[in-house]
């Protein structure tokens, strides 16, 4: 690779936002990298897959709910550079906002839940990358 190009990561995030304006946080489990700190759901896209695509598989696959394309909110994106220790690669993370979905959510991929109250969420170390998202979630939170 050229010095300064770094492998372009393309991963699609969720917040789920219940009836309460709580946001739903998925804490990494052991064995991951960045182990313990708390991320929007969600997930790599795969070659030819729509980010809505994506987070519908994604959503599915780590909560077992069903989310519908319509009740995806394009919210805003974060771009962040990880050195080797973290993998060397550009994260490009868009954020969608959702409040409906079928289905109660459930960890389905060893990773702990929590329902994170608007007021509170600044409270979870998060990755760096996704740090930057907060300050519009809050915004469309309306805190």
């Amino acid at each position: 690779m050229a010095h300064g190009v770094k492998r372009l990561l393309l991963v699609i995030a969720c917040a789920l936002i219940d009836s309460e304006n709580r946001v739903l946080l998925a804490r990494r489990p052991p064995g991951k990298s960045m182990p313990g700190l708390w991320e929007f759901p969600g997930g790599k896209c795969e070659p030819g897959e729509t980010p809505e695509a994506c987070l519908i598989r994604e959503l599915h696959e780590e909560l077992g709910i069903e989310a519908a394309a319509q009740d995806l909110t394009p919210l805003c994106f974060a771009s962040h550079s990880y050195g080797p220790q973290e993998g060397d690669f550009h994260l490009l993370m868009p954020l969608y906002a959702c409040r409906r979905w079928q289905g109660a959510c459930r960890a389905r991929e060893g990773q702990n839940l929590a329902w994170a109250p608007a007021s509170r969420i600044c409270e979870y170390p998060m990755p760096p990358a996704d740090i930057p998202l907060l300050g519009p979630l809050l915004q469309f939170l309306k805190c």
